[in-house]
């Protein structure tokens, strides 16, 4: 088995299919940056944003694999030519949810423009605005409104998370996925907090993590604070991901899954810009193994050109 990922303490290891074949790094091809990563339906999603020039990032498309290492593009899933009231470029950083059958996609219609939310009866579309409004359309605390991320707690109740302009603000949705339930509360958690905030939980607490720097170049790095709950304080814990001079630069802007079936297996999937590129916009989509420490601190992540193994829910 590869050391690469060390399958130790499944729950019920018997009920899993494990290869030593790895995803490599990136996991597939083409520039992509901001994706995130789910399991619906005995299957991995990634929802990255299209990382092409800024009037050509017009439309969101949706990858998906059944054991982390061959992925399939399943093609366009949400235009914006098809969003009246949004910018019909700047198509940033998607998050999926799913309720009742149902999958929600909140995304970023321009920049300015709001977060929407759009909806379909499958996690590969097609998806179709939702409310034929933005559902954030105004910078709550100055946080601009893109890079949203939909959290749902162990109890159903389920949160929206966005923000730019170094401010990170949260409200929990309503029970229709389609509407805010009360006012957006600032919750940013350092001074280094830029954008890209995503939740976890754990044992109990709540993992916010978010990317620093700038996004262009080699400061752009993940961390993250802990809380007993999804609206802090959080306490600041560390940084996750950061530059490797030998393997990529510009690591961020990430998510993070549990594997389906494991007691405290998880991966990070994130973007990064290959050493020989200095266009902005030429950044890969990569996995690699995430690890919590006793204590509950999480590891700082090594960036490899091998990935994760691959790994197949029963």
């Amino acid at each position: 088995m590869s050391e690469d990922f060390d399958f130790t303490g499944l729950k019920n290891e018997s009920q899993l299919k494990m290869t030593q074949t790895l995803s490599g790094n990136p996991i597939f091809p083409g520039w992509y940056a901001d994706p995130e990563i789910h399991f619906f339906q005995g299957r991995f999603y990634i929802y990255p944003t299209a990382s092409q020039a800024y009037e050509e990032q017009t439309y969101f498309e949706c990858w998906s694999s059944d054991d982390l290492t061959n992925w399939r593009n399943e093609g366009v899933i949400l235009e914006l030519k098809g969003i009246p009231w949004s910018t019909n470029y700047a198509a940033w950083a998607p998050s999926c949810a799913e309720r009742n059958g149902k999958y929600y996609l909140y995304f970023s219609a321009g920049d300015g423009a709001g977060l929407g939310v759009a909806v379909a009866d499958s996690p590969v579309g097609p998806f179709h605005d939702a409310i034929g409004r933005p559902l954030v359309g105004y910078f709550p605390h100055g946080a601009q409104p893109i890079d949203a991320h939909c959290f749902v707690d162990d109890d159903g109740r389920a949160y929206l998370y966005f923000g730019g302009h170094s401010h990170c603000v949260v409200a929990p949705l309503t029970p229709t996925m389609c509407a805010i339930n009360r006012d957006f509360r600032e919750i940013t958690p350092t001074a280094d907090y830029v954008e890209g905030p995503f939740m976890v939980k754990r044992q109990g607490k709540y993992y916010l993590t978010w990317s620093e720097g700038g996004w262009t170049d080699d400061t752009y790095r993940v961390a993250y604070g802990v809380s007993d709950n999804p609206y802090g304080p959080f306490t600041y814990g560390g940084k996750i991901l950061t530059n490797n001079p030998v393997v990529a630069k510009g690591a961020g802007h990430h998510s993070i899954l549990q594997l389906p079936g494991t007691e405290d297996e998880w991966v990070i999937c994130y973007h990064r810009r290959p050493l020989t590129e200095t266009d902005a916009n030429h950044r890969v989509v990569c996995l690699e193994r995430l690890v919590f420490n006793e204590d509950g601190s999480i590891a700082p992540v090594m960036l490899s050109n091998e990935g994760v193994a691959a790994f197949k829910p029963a």
